[in-house]
């Protein structure tokens, strides 16, 4: 059994996901070249047809709720952004290995970035398609330690079953960090911004996010609403504690859960297509 400081060592020295194509490493640096335009990245991710088919389908999903079907790469930078088509990128590149092998947690991200949407939308959020992403993302730490320390997961999975406690309290007795901390590295490793990395670290932790407060709040509101609707499995059946803080940065009231259900159950009813 590795300690822990060899096993945190072995997750930082990951450079990518073992199904993430280099195209991602070459976006994110077109990205951050001002001078690069949507035909320039449309062009890179065109070169690659099932990943081009991939982005485009999940572009048309109930997710974004789109008026019009985007019918190319160009059409969905310039509706989504560059940060969202990145994140889609991402997303598809990773669900393929989910849906074979972590079905559950493949589940429980859709049911996320559902709620997530549904929460930006209520809010009448500008950024609504990258918060949406960024449920999608929240949990991808999780699926790092599956491939890297699976040995490790599965303790920490037993953990959690055998004393009751969260997965995240596992992670912390057996790895002395979490998954939060993995999508940390791993925002930093892919020069994500900080509307897609604070969800991902502070998930669990909303008043600890200082460069996207509102949108790490609602990415952890649509984690407890998803797993008190039983949707999908995360690592444990828990409900985690609803943030205070969270809850007042976004103003809302008792009763918008009500219509906050209202809005995301029959989202969830469509979600059969994608699953």
């Amino acid at each position: 059994m590795k300690d822990q400081g060899e096993v945190k060592k072995q997750i930082r020295r990951i450079k990518n996901l073992p199904t993430l194509p280099g195209i991602v490493q070459k976006i994110s640096r077109m990205v951050e070249n001002p001078k690069t335009s949507s035909a320039d990245v449309a062009r890179l991710i065109a070169q690659d047809q099932v990943l081009s088919a991939k982005v485009l389908r999940m572009a048309n999903s109930p997710f974004f709720g789109m008026s019009r079907k985007i019918s190319s790469i160009t059409q969905a930078l310039v509706i989504l952004g560059f940060n969202v088509v990145k994140g889609l990128v991402l997303t598809s590149s990773v669900f393929d290995m989910m849906k074979q092998s972590m079905v559950g947690l493949w589940e429980h991200s859709i049911g996320c970035a559902a709620a997530a949407g549904v929460i930006a939308r209520r809010l009448n959020r500008p950024d609504t398609e990258e918060i949406l992403v960024a449920g999608l993302l929240h949990d991808l730490g999780k699926v790092v330690l599956s491939l890297q320390v699976p040995e490790e997961t599965a303790r920490i999975l037993d953990l959690a079953k055998e004393r009751e406690i969260s997965f995240y309290e596992a992670e912390r007795e057996i790895l002395d960090f979490t998954h939060s901390d993995v999508g940390l590295w791993l925002s930093e490793h892919w020069n994500l911004p900080l509307a897609l990395s604070d969800p991902m670290r502070y998930h669990h932790q909303p008043d600890r996010a200082k460069g996207a407060p509102e949108q790490t709040a609602i990415v952890h509101l649509a984690d407890i609403v998803i797993r008190a609707r039983g949707f999908g499995f995360s690592g444990d059946p828990f409900v985690p504690p609803l943030s205070q803080a969270a809850w007042e940065n976004l103003k809302l009231q008792t009763q918008d859960f009500d219509l906050l259900l209202a809005d995301l159950d029959p989202k969830l009813l469509n979600m059969a297509d994608y699953l």
